[in-house]
């Protein structure tokens, strides 16, 4: 890719995995929610789509999916995805 060309990408900010543990399920809604925002913006992060999603599709559908499984159970939720992470190194 000419440099042109790679300046005129948008620009991705790395997300880093949060730094504290996951919050309990039945820890305050809003302690979950900001937990669940930026470890689901990092697992996003480290699992792309393949492929472009469908026209319908909002950009933020994956993210909503994810965000609301993670902000129901984080410490649950976040040992599935670190799980399947593992599995998708491996093979």
């Amino acid at each position: 890719m000419d440099m042109q060309t790679e300046l005129m990408q948008p620009v991705r900010f790395e997300q880093v995995r949060p730094a504290s543990s996951a919050p309990a399920a039945n820890a305050p809604y809003d302690v979950r929610a900001a937990w669940s925002r930026d470890y689901v913006t990092w697992f996003i992060q480290q699992t792309p789509q393949d492929g472009a999603s469908p026209a319908d599709v909002r950009d933020t559908h994956r993210f909503e999916i994810e965000f609301d499984s993670c902000v129901m159970d984080p410490q649950t939720y976040e040992h599935q995805t670190l799980a399947e992470l593992r599995q998708r190194r491996v093979h």
